[in-house]
Parts: C-alpha cells; sequence; structure tokens
C-alpha cells in the first residue's frame, strides 16, 4: 500500500472570524528625543548606526503587556506609522507607566552619555495614548496593511481558541497529561506546558538521573508556492529546564517568566510566560532596570539575579495545580554545558498534538502527500570485507604486528561516510586537479594526536612512508605530511575583565586576533601552492570571546593553509583506548580538510540506468553568504553571493562571484575560498538590525543590487549551457537556491512573485529560448526555520518514513505539485538510540528522537523532464554529499556553498553565538 504522509497544515474553518486591534503611536517630542541621544552615541563611538535601538527596548514592552501581538519599528522614524498594536486595551486607558519604562530604558540604553536625565525631564508621560481600535476579518483581508497583520493576528487567534481547553494529552494511551500556558512572542504564538515533566534519563549502565522538560506548541502562518491564501503550520518542540547553579556567560542568558499580574499596571491576567534577559556585566548579572523600576511601581519583584542563576527553579508550581506568582526558568542552550536530556519529541507526540488540533481548533488539513515511486538505491554501496587492512602509523607500538579476520568495523571501506573509505578517498585526492592537495601540515601539541593524524592520513590513502623525509608514498600519489609543534599559539587569548580593560571582551578581542594572527603567519613555514593543515587546539575557554580558534583560521589561511581544527586527544597512549575516544574526532579532521579542497569521490554523480536521467547536466546553486562593508564607489555595502558548479562526470567542483566572475569566470573551489578572506567583511552584517536607510534608498539600492545579481546568476548558467560535459552535446543545467537564504536577492523566487509573475522574466533577458529549455530551476526551503510542514504517517501512529511525496491539494492551479522530501534516520539515530514508534519524549530522556528533517521542493521550471522524476533526483542528491554518513538537509552541492562561510570571515566578527531554544524544524 502507498504510504501517505498527513502535513502538519491547516486552515480556518470558522465562519467569519474577526480581530480587533489597538495601536499606539510614538509622540514626536519622544520620538525626536531619542533619535537625538541616538545620534549623539554614534557620533562618540564613531559608529554609522544612528537609528533608535528598538530591538532592545521591544521585549521590555510587549513582556510588560502581552496583549501586543506586533510591532513597526519604522514607527520611531517616521509620523504615520504606528509602533505597537495590541488586540486587548482592557484596563489600559493610561498609559502613564508605559512612559516611565521607556524612559527608564533610555537612561539604561544610553547609559555612555552625559545628562541623559535632564534631556529626558521635558517628556511628558501623558504623550502615549491609544487611537481608536477597529475590525478586521480574518478570512477577506481588504489591503496589503491587514494581509500583513494576518501573520500575527492568526495564530494569536487559534493560540486563544487552544487555551479554551488547555491541557493535551500526550502518549499512545494518553497517559500524560500537560496544560499549555500562553508565552510572549512576537513570532507566530507560542504556548509552554507548565509546570515541567520529569523525565528519566539513564547515563552509563546503573546511574540514573531526573530532567525537566516542558512541551512547546508554535503556530505560525505560512505562504505557499503558487496558492494564494496562506496556511497554518504548527511546530512542537521541548524546552530543557536547568536545576543546577549556573555560570551566566557573556552577554547573558534568557530566562522565561511566568506571572499572572500585567507588569504594565499589576492588574491581574491569565497566567503566562515572558522570556527575559539576564543580562551580565563583568561578574555581575542584573534584570533590565527597566522592569525592575517598572516592577516596584506595581508592588511587585523579581527574583534576586544572583540567587535565581544559583537556584534557576524558580517557585515552580506543583503537578495539578493552579499556578500563580512569579515563576522562574532558565532553558538549556549549547552555551550552558551538558544537556540534561536529549533535545526533540517523538513523531508519537507530533501525532498526539495534531490530533489535538483537530479536536481543539475550527480548522482543517490542507491537502495530503503520497509517495513518489522511484528506484531507490544506495549510491556508494558498502562492499563487504574480506580482510583487514592494517593501518601504518607513525608509532610502531601501535602497529598489529599481521593481519586479523576482518569484523565489518574493522574494515575502513565498510564505513558509512563515502569519504573514510580509502577505496573512494585515495583516487580521488590524487585525480589530475588544477589544485591538488600535495602538502598536510600537522600542527600538534601531543604525540598522540599528531600520531593519530599521520596513521589516519595513510590508511585513507594507502600512503606508506619512504626514505626522503616527510614523503609518503602509494598506489595512487605521494604526499608531503610535515609536523610541527604548535607551540603556545593554540593558548586563550588574554582577555581582561571590563574593570581592567574599560573595554567589554568582544571589544577587545579585534586587536588581540590580529595580534595572534601575525603571531601565527610568521611561525608557519612558507608554502608556495595551497597546502593544508591539521591543527591541534585546545578545549573551548569558558570566556568565548578568548578562543584563538578564528585567529587560526585568518592566520593559517593567510600563510597558504587551508585548515582543519582538533580538539587534544586527552587519552594514554594505548591502541584500544585511542581507538575509542579518539579515531571519530581524528577521522573527521582529516576528511574535512579534504572538503575544503572540493575533493569528490572519483565516480560520476549521475547513474543514467537508475536516476533515468542524463549526466549532460551541470550542477549548480545559488548561495547568499553576507554583506562586505561599505568600500564601493557609491559607499553602498554590497551582498556577497556564491555560485557552485559540479560536473557530474569528473566530479570537480567549481565557485564563483560576482568579483570573480568579471575577471576569471569560474576558477576551481579552493581558490575561490582562499579569495573570500580577502573582502572586507561587515561585521555587522549578519544583523539587520543596522539597517538605518530610509525605505525610499534601501527600495532604490536593493533593486540595483537584485538586478545585478540576477545579470550574475544569468551569466553563470549561460557560461554553463554552453560549456559542453561530454562529446560536444548541449548540456543541460540544474539551478537550485533555498528560499529563505535567497529570495531577498533573487526576489523572483517569492512565493507572491511565483503566483503573480513569469519567474524566469529576470532570467530570460540574457538566455535565449533554445537556454531557457535547458533550465531546470528549483527552489527548496529548509525546515529549520518553521517554514515547512511536520509530517505525520497516515494510520500509522508514530510511524517514521522516508522518500519524496507529492503533496496534493495544497496550490490553487490542480496541476501543480509541492514536493517533501523526508530524509531516513541516521545511522546514529536508528534502533535502540532513538525513541522507538510507540514512546513519547516523556518515556525516556536517554534516547534521540529520531525526527525527519523535512526538505520542500518547488519546481518552478522543469522542461522535458516529469515533475515525479525531477523531484526525485533532488531527493536523491540529499544522499550525495559524501562527507556524512547519509544525506544532509539540502542537496549536493549546497554544503559547498554553506561551508565556505567558514572563510568568509573578519577579525571584527562577533563571537558565533550557540545560544538557541531547543527545536525540532
Amino acid at each position: 500500500m502507498t504510504k501517505i504522509i498527513l502535513p502538519g497544515a491547516w486552515e480556518l474553518t470558522a465562519t467569519n472570524p474577526t480581530y480587533k486591534l489597538s495601536v499606539i503611536y510614538v509622540p514626536t517630542t519622544w520620538r525626536q528625543v531619542a533619535n537625538s541621544l541616538a545620534q549623539q552615541r554614534a557620533r562618540l563611538q564613531g559608529k554609522s548606526y544612528r537609528a533608535v535601538p528598538v530591538y532592545s527596548l521591544e521585549p521590555l514592552v510587549v513582556g510588560s503587556f502581552p496583549k501586543i501581538i506586533k510591532t513597526l519599528r519604522n514607527g520611531w522614524q517616521k509620523d504615520n506609522v504606528p509602533w505597537l498594536l495590541a488586540t486587548e486595551t482592557t484596563g489600559l486607558s493610561d498609559l502613564s507607566d508605559l512612559g516611565n519604562l521607556i524612559k527608564d530604558w533610555l537612561i539604561e540604553e544610553f547609559s555612555s552619555l552625559d545628562d541623559v536625565e535632564s534631556q529626558l525631564a521635558n517628556l511628558n508621560n501623558d504623550d502615549w495614548q491609544w487611537e481608536n481600535s477597529q475590525t478586521y476579518e480574518l478570512l477577506h483581508p481588504q489591503n496589503k496593511v491587514e494581509t500583513s497583520n494576518l501573520y500575527q493576528a492568526i495564530p494569536d487567534y487559534l493560540a486563544e481558541k487552544f487555551l479554551q481547553k488547555p491541557t493535551v494529552y500526550f502518549g499512545v494511551d494518553e497517559q500524560y497529561e500537560l496544560t499549555f500556558y500562553r508565552v510572549v512572542s512576537l513570532q507566530g504564538a507560542e504556548l509552554m506546558s507548565w509546570p515541567p515533566s520529569e523525565v528519566t534519563v539513564t547515563k552509563g549502565k546503573e546511574t540514573t538521573e531526573t530532567a525537566y522538560i516542558s512541551f512547546v506548541i508554535e503556530f505560525v502562518l505560512q505562504t505557499v508556492p503558487w496558492r494564494e491564501k496562506s496556511i497554518v503550520y504548527h511546530h512542537l518542540s521541548i524546552r530543557r529546564w536547568l536545576t543546577k547553579p549556573l555560570k551566566v556567560p557573556y552577554p547573558g542568558v534568557k530566562a522565561h517568566i511566568g506571572d499572572n499580574r500585567r507588569w504594565l499596571d499589576g492588574q491581574r491576567q491569565p497566567f503566562c510566560f515572558i522570556p527575559l534577559m539576564i543580562n551580565r556585566y563583568g561578574r555581575e548579572v542584573k534584570w533590565p532596570q527597566a522592569i525592575n523600576n517598572l516592577l516596584s511601581l506595581n508592588d511587585s519583584q523579581l527574583p534576586d539575579a544572583n540567587n535565581f542563576v544559583s537556584n534557576p527553579n524558580h517557585n515552580w508550581s506543583g503537578v495539578n495545580t493552579i499556578p500563580s506568582g512569579i515563576q522562574a526558568a532558565i532553558a538549556y542552550t549549547s552555551k550552558l554545558g551538558e544537556p540534561p536530556c536529549f533535545a526533540g519529541i517523538s513523531p508519537q507526540d507530533l501525532a498526539s498534538l495534531d490530533q489535538a488540533i483537530e479536536a481543539h481548533l475550527p480548522v482543517q488539513r490542507v491537502g495530503e502527500a503520497e509517495r513518489v515511486t522511484g528506484n531507490i538505491f544506495i549510491f556508494w554501496p558498502l562492499e563487504k570485507p574480506k580482510q583487514k587492512i592494517v593501518p601504518l602509523l607513525a608509532d610502531e607500538d601501535i602497529q598489529s604486528p599481521q593481519p586479523k579476520k576482518a569484523k565489518k568495523s574493522d574494515n575502513p571501506n565498510h564505513s558509512h561516510t563515502p569519504m573514510l573509505r580509502p577505496k573512494l578517498a585515495a583516487p580521488a585526492v590524487f585525480r589530475e586537479a588544477k589544485n591538488p592537495l600535495r602538502t598536510i601540515l600537522i600542527l600538534w601539541e601531543t604525540p598522540q594526536c599528531r600520531n593519530a593524524l599521520i596513521a589516519e592520513i595513510c590508511q585513507l590513502l594507502y600512503l606508506s612512508p619512504t626514505k626522503v623525509e616527510n614523503i609518503y608514498q602509494g598506489s595512487y600519489g605521494s604526499l608531503c605530511i610535515k609536523t610541527q609543534h604548535v607551540g603556545d599559539l593554540t593558548q586563550d587569548l588574554e582577555i581582561q575583565h571590563f574593570s581592567e580593560a574599560r573595554k567589554t571582551y568582544q571589544q577587545q578581542r579585534p586587536n588581540l586576533l590580529v595580534e595572534r594572527i601575525n603571531q601565527i603567519t610568521a611561525f608557519l613555514p612558507q608554502t608556495k601552492e595551497l597546502s593544508g593543515a591539521l591543527i591541534e587546539i585546545r578545549p573551548k575557554p569558558r570566556i568565548s570571546e578568548a578562543d584563538p580558534k578564528l585567529a587560526w583560521r585568518i592566520g593559517a589561511m593567510k600563510a597558504g593553509y587551508f585548515n582543519q581544527h582538533i580538539h587534544r586527544i586527552t587519552t594514554e597512549n594505548y591502541a584500544e583506548k585511542l581507538k575509542k575516544s579518539g579515531l571519530e574526532p581524528v577521522k573527521r579532521a582529516v576528511s574535512d580538510l579534504l572538503r575544503q579542497f572540493g575533493i569528490l569521490p572519483d565516480t560520476p554523480l549521475i547513474n543514467p540506468k537508475k536516476d533515468g536521467i542524463d549526466p549532460d547536466v551541470w550542477l549548480t546553486c545559488f548561495y547568499v553568504l553576507r554583506r562586505t562593508r561599505k568600500t564601493n564607489a557609491e559607499n553602498i555595502p554590497k551582498t556577497v553571493v556564491l555560485m557552485i558548479r559540479v560536473n557530474p562526470i569528473t566530479a570537480t567542483v567549481e565557485l564563483t562571484t560576482p568579483d570573480l566572475f568579471k575577471e576569471q569566470g569560474w576558477i576551481p573551489y579552493p581558490v575561490g575560498l582562499a579569495h573570500l578572506l580577502d573582502e572586507d567583511w561587515d561585521s555587522n552584517s549578519y544583523d539587520e538590525s543596522n539597517e538605518e536607510l530610509d525605505d525610499e534608498q534601501k527600495r532604490k539600492e536593493q533593486t540595483k543590487e537584485q538586478r545585478l545579481i540576477n545579470k550574475f546568476v544569468a551569466e553563470c548558467l549561460q557560461e554553463c549551457l554552453n560549456t559542453p560535459i561530454t562529446d560536444n552535446k548541449p548540456p543541460r543545467v540544474l539551478f537550485m537556491a533555498e528560499a529563505l537564504n535567497a529570495r531577498k536577492i533573487l526576489n523572483w523566487l517569492q512565493n507572491q512573485n511565483l503566483l503573480t509573475n513569469d519567474p524566469l522574466q529576470a532570467l530570460k533577458q540574457y538566455l535565449s529560448q533554445e537556454q531557457i529549455n535547458r533550465l531546470w530551476v528549483v527552489r527548496l526551503r529548509i525546515a529549520d526555520t518553521g517554514e515547512v510542514p511536520v509530517a505525520i504517517v497516515k494510520d500509522s501512529s508514530g510511524s517514521r518514513t522516508s522518500g519524496v511525496y507529492r503533496w496534493q491539494g495544497v496550490c490553487d492551479d490542480g496541476e501543480r505539485s509541492l514536493y517533501l522530501s523526508v530524509r531516513k534516520a541516521l545511522y546514529t539515530e536508528r534502533g535502540t538510540t532513538i525513541l522507538q514508534k510507540n514512546q513519547s519524549r516523556l518515556d525516556n530522556g536517554s534516547r534521540q528522537a529520531g525526527r525527519a528533517r523535512i526538505l520542500e521542493i518547488a519546481l518552478i521550471h522543469h522542461p522535458e523532464i516529469k515533475g515525479d522524476k525531477l523531484a526525485h533526483f533532488i531527493h536523491s542528491l540529499r544522499s550525495r554529499w559524501p562527507y556524512f554518513a547519509n544525506d544532509v538537509s539540502l542537496p549536493l552541492p549546497f554544503p559547498f556553498a554553506i561551508k565556505a562561510k567558514e572563510y568568509a570571515i573578519s577579525t571584527k566578527d562577533p563571537v558565533e553565538s550557540s545560544i538557541s531554544d531547543d527545536s525540532n524544524f
């Protein structure tokens, strides 16, 4: 029987549902003072960003009055734009406390300026007023403004309906009863179970611990290709709560504060949760001063910050009790140490929520997805081991005296990761290439790590030492392996406490990085060609800004070495201990270095018999990296985009950018990576809040940039269409882009433009019709951001599946379908390591969730190939990335583009934040 999956996608069935919105405008005098303070600070600090930093105010205001569903930051720039939109104003006719809150925020935000309070003295709290409310229809918006408001209004409407019956039963026998409460959010609507549920976690063979978790439900409104009306997606995840004392990392940590009092005026309200940062200043931790003052005004108080982080389960309510008073908790993030249990929920949990939605809400499911038939085959099949291949180790004491009968795990050619198999890796590394890998430099601190790396390289590439120093020879070629002690250059950067340096950790970091980079480039041996380096680094420091890893990435590359880092192997020099504790990181370090050289297995990437596709197809993808500093002729930052192409016959990888294409066209992948390091990157290019352009100027700049990049994309595709792969036969080109990454630049990929315009119009002015007929255009969307629906196997609650599914009944045009690519569980997630079909996360915290990573496939243009066949091929390209066991979120060649970010870096970049809530998108 053909499997069917039910997408977690819904549309309203209620009769004429409405919502009422009231708005608040920023008073003119307040806007003028705030903008003046922002400009004063910009001049003092020499920064170009002069806009009011509303992004730091919004969480405080929204938390103080949870019925706010939307904010418009332009409200602090323009007269006719509202700032706050709320669904309820009951009991809030007096907004004087809002004025006090904003004054306190201004004082704290602009503390570096003198006499801030005197500039606020003439601001009148009575200026803040509600404007007249209006009622709108959820199903029939009248204009773009109303349509835009639906993205908060509809999830808010569903959350309120859900809370009319807030109890949900989870588990195959509905044995777990959970009650949900609202979490204040400006992104969709969020509900969280409370009090936390206890989950048993087994550590080792006998030790058991208890973890505390809450389930989190999110409703979000999403647009879909070729569909006019948006639909509602639901997502389920868990939050894992800390119960042990915490050392707060810089710059702070987010807490969830539950309360049944409205912070703005102290009035009673339904119990809900407000996310709030605990900020760290040097060695002190503090709540935002504006919130502390506001609660003091209304005879309430947050727990003492220092006491709370020492005991982060503040006043949790008991099971079957109605929560009241201030309760507080801190969710685990990857920056806060060892997780209390595995992340994620099971397919059974997802099915429980799906059933509850059908029972609780006035909605109906949008379509079903039927499995597409096609050849399922392993592209790089495993071979049955015959005899053990003995690794050639530098340390003879570890060497086995003679071959033994092999176990599967002993044979490297039986690795589930293709590029860890010598029979694939060795010929690939030594085949003819424009930029071959000839030298690897091992920078070691412990001899165990050095020896293990040499052993892995020799085993993977069939190499043996020769009489010539540092030269290793094998049946496919030779390699120079140099070794050098790393000295003290992997020590932490000398970050000082704020009280000593008078600078934040991040402000100190760039100069320390530059100093270390100079030391590294002077220390490394000179190389005339691009080479590889494997660097043994120390564990991550407690102060993340002191981590020297970025200095090594930049310094080694400046010296001509692509570099991969491996943490110190802290094991004694025994073969078995080394194998168990150190081998996997060693293997991964060596293979990741090969990946940076763009090395793929020396076999064609398309199997014409099994794929049913002619191999004369360039595999290309588009990827937006980041913005540069304002250095071009128009003093406008430019966005650097990549195009990657792979020749599926020769398995060669090439890269280009707009600047590179003008001068050199397509160039070898490693040469392109090295070029990225020379760009003058904007340290704030990941933070959209730093945009200071007005709407008209921004639109003009964006339109010009879009036009230039469309031309670049068209020229890249044209060059591919004119470059035969075999026998002078005109090739096809598969062009792929990921929606969230690309749609601001390639705006013809946006859902609204796919619905109303000819999506290829931007390319047709550069390409002939004959070329357009040889072009396949595919837009992908990954599940990580919640823009792809979850999937439940129909009539088999808790089951898992894999394959590509045609989602019918979702597009307005009956001839169009979306496709959902569902990956199978990874090898590390199979069998007893994952939650079983009938298990809830509440049954076991010691097993992985084993949730599928779903990819949405929209076939925009595919002449002379059926949609099912092309979608199946895209799905199969997810498992043709040879550097991990099994497949990845985005198909080959996307991982090459994404990993290019490792070299799109600068010393002024902030430390990568790893703070993120648990999720399963």
